[in-house]
């Protein structure tokens, strides 16, 4: 590979706050130039307009997926000789093997530290252990810091509106519209990468449990809606849980001073206590309240 600095990236990722983490470190921290794409059929499109030095790409996208995207590449004669890194949270040594084999240079691990990225990311394109040599002015660790902890707040302020969208969409899910699950394991796998990535493990630890319960449901095909009960009430509570936690670490962000207008979980979340949703406490299992919201959803 061309000793040559890296002057320009190209970050594939169909998640925003980490195309917003790397496109702020790699700028800041590099002095990369860095181009932004959420999925794979923009990536080609982009390699082509600005013939980047090297693509950093997630693995797991929707459409077509990090892999795929790199097939394509290599098979198009003036963007197959860029290099590409993979991001991913499959690190076992099988899996590192088969994307070095498909044409990667390399893995990097989610969550990564953003401070340390362009480190990770320049010694893979330089081929050994030196660290940060591209063009651009270096900042100091504290500007970094404090852009990486505005990315944070505007994550967790996100955050709190996608659980009162899940909530929305269990609702919806309950009244038949079953197809929405997809879209909850969806918003609940990025959650589950970002909350990492920015230090908010207990976070990203329940975006992985609504992330895999929505899972379950999907693969346990239920015959009604009374049958889906167990597992919408645990999405609930998983949800609610999330929500109390997102108002925690606000607390934890360095230079604030806690959440904005800040609500109870109960608030934000429609507002209504358990008695009145019909949640886990108050609603048994193939009970009127989801009989009434299956009828609901056959007039939609």
């Amino acid at each position: 590979m061309s000793m040559r600095k890296c002057q320009s990236i190209l970050c594939v990722d169909d998640d925003p706050d980490i195309c917003e983490v790397v496109q702020a470190t790699l700028c800041l921290v590099a002095g990369l130039d860095v181009h932004i794409a959420d999925s794979g059929e923009e990536a080609i499109g982009l390699a082509y307009e600005h013939r980047p030095d090297l693509i950093l790409m997630d693995v797991m996208m929707p459409g077509l997926d990090g892999p795929a995207t790199l097939k394509r590449i290599r098979n198009s004669a003036l963007i197959n000789e860029i290099p590409v890194i993979f991001l991913t949270a499959k690190v076992l040594a099988a899996e590192v093997a088969r994307f070095i084999h498909l044409g990667a240079i390399g893995v990097i691990r989610k969550p990564f530290d953003p401070t340390k990225l362009g480190d990770e990311l320049l010694a893979l394109w330089e081929g050994k252990d030196s660290i940060r040599e591209a063009g651009g002015a270096q900042y100091a660790q504290s500007d970094v810091h404090a852009q990486i902890n505005s990315l944070a707040e505007g994550f967790l302020q996100r955050t709190r509106g996608e659980a009162v969208r899940l909530t929305e969409m269990f609702e919806r899910i309950r009244a038949g519209d079953w197809w929405m699950l997809k879209d909850v394991e969806r918003i609940a796998h990025a959650i589950h990468g970002t909350a990492a990535m920015f230090g908010f493990p207990k976070l990203a630890a329940l975006g992985g449990a609504i992330e895999e319960v929505a899972g379950e449901v999907m693969a346990s095909r239920p015959a009604s809606p009374a049958a889906m009960d167990p597992g919408m009430r645990q999405l609930l509570r998983c949800t609610e849980r999330l929500a109390d936690e997102v108002e925690t670490a606000w607390e934890t962000v360095p230079g604030t001073s806690g959440s904005p207008h800040r609500q109870s979980p109960r608030d934000r979340l429609g507002q209504e206590g358990p008695e009145k949703r019909g949640s886990a406490a108050a609603r048994p299992a193939g009970g009127s309240t989801i009989d009434s919201a299956s009828a609901r959803g056959s007039s939609t």
